[in-house]
C-alpha cells in the first residue's frame, strides 16, 4: 500500500492556477514522447518529478513556477504520460493494487530515460548545473538520480515516501541531499547518519514540517489556508536556497 502518511493525508485539493510556463514534449528512446512543463530562464536547472497525480494536479505547475522565480530553469516531467493515479482512487483500496501500479510505473529502470532526457534538454540550452527534486514516492527517484553526480549536483524532496529504503538510498547517493518530511513521514535520521560522514554532509538539509500534512507542497496542499501557504513557501525557499548553494557551486559528490 502507499505510505501511511500519504493515505491518511486525505484527498488531493483541486487547485485553480494559471501556469506561467510552456507545455511541450521530449523524444525519449524506446518510450512514448514525454510531456513536460518548462518554466523559468535561470542558469541553474531543476528536473522536477511529480507525485502520483502527475500533471492531473495543477499544483505541480505552481511549484515549478515558484522555484523558477528564484533564478532556475525548471522542467517538470509527466512520467505517467497523461495516465497518473486519479483522484477518485485515493486513498487507494486493496483492490486498486496501488503498490503493483507504482512498482511498475514508478521504477527507476522505467523513469531513468525520462529524467535523463529532461536533463539533456536543459544542457542543450546551456544549463549544465542541475538538481533533481521529487515529492512523496518520487523523492526515491530524485535520490536515485543523485547516484549520477556527472549529471546532478544535488537532489531531494518534500514529504518523502522512501518505502523503507532509506539506508540503501543514502549509501548510494553521491551528492548533497535535502529532505523535508511532513506529519507522519518517516524519520530522516538513518539517512543523516550515513551522509554526515560524507565530505558534503554539512551541505545536506533535513527539516521536518510536523504541523503540515503529507503532500502540503504538492497535490494535498490547500494554499488558500494562510498557514499552509506559509509552510509551503518556507519549504520552497529551503529548496531554492539549498540548490543555489549546491548546484550553483557545481558541487561534485564523493562516497
Amino acid at each position: 500500500m502507499a505510505s501511511e502518511a500519504c493515505c491518511s493525508a486525505g484527498s488531493p485539493v483541486k487547485h485553480e492556477y494559471t501556469p506561467l510556463g510552456q507545455f511541450s514534449t521530449l523524444k525519449v528512446a524506446s518510450h512514448a514522447d514525454l510531456p513536460i512543463y518548462r518554466s523559468g530562464s535561470g542558469k541553474l536547472g531543476i528536473v522536477l518529478v511529480t507525485d502520483i497525480f502527475g500533471f492531473g494536479s495543477k499544483q505541480v505547475f505552481q511549484v515549478s513556477d515558484r522555484i523558477a522565480s528564484e533564478g532556475f530553469s525548471v522542467i517538470a516531467i509527466d512520467t505517467f504520460r497523461g495516465k497518473p493515479w486519479t483522484f477518485d482512487k485515493f486513498p487507494p483500496k486493496p483492490e486498486h493494487n496501488f503498490m503493483d501500479w507504482i512498482t511498475k510505473e514508478g521504477s527507476w529502470a522505467k523513469l531513468q530515460p525520462d529524467v535523463m532526457a529532461a536533463a539533456e534538454k536543459l544542457k542543450s540550452e546551456g544549463i549544465s548545473k542541475l538538481g533533481c527534486v521529487g515529492f512523496c514516492w518520487s523523492t526515491t527517484i530524485a535520490l536515485t538520480a543523485g547516484q549520477h553526480p556527472e549529471v546532478f549536483s544535488a537532489v531531494g524532496g518534500a514529504h518523502p515516501a522512501l518505502f523503507g529504503k532509506e539506508k540503501e538510498l543514502a549509501e548510494k547517493v553521491q551528492v548533497p541531499v535535502i529532505l523535508l518530511p511532513a506529519q507522519g513521514d518517516a524519520s530522516t535520521d538513518p539517512i543523516k547518519a550515513v551522509l554526515d560522514k560524507r565530505p558534503y554532509g554539512k551541505l545536506c538539509v533535513y527539516q521536518r514540517f510536523d504541523d503540515q500534512i503529507h503532500g502540503f507542497v504538492a497535490a494535498r496542499g490547500d494554499w488558500t489556508k494562510p498557514e499552509v501557504a506559509a509552510a509551503a513557501g518556507q519549504a520552497i525557499k529551503l529548496f531554492t536556497d539549498f540548490f543555489k548553494k549546491t548546484v550553483g557551486e557545481g558541487h561534485k559528490g564523493e562516497l
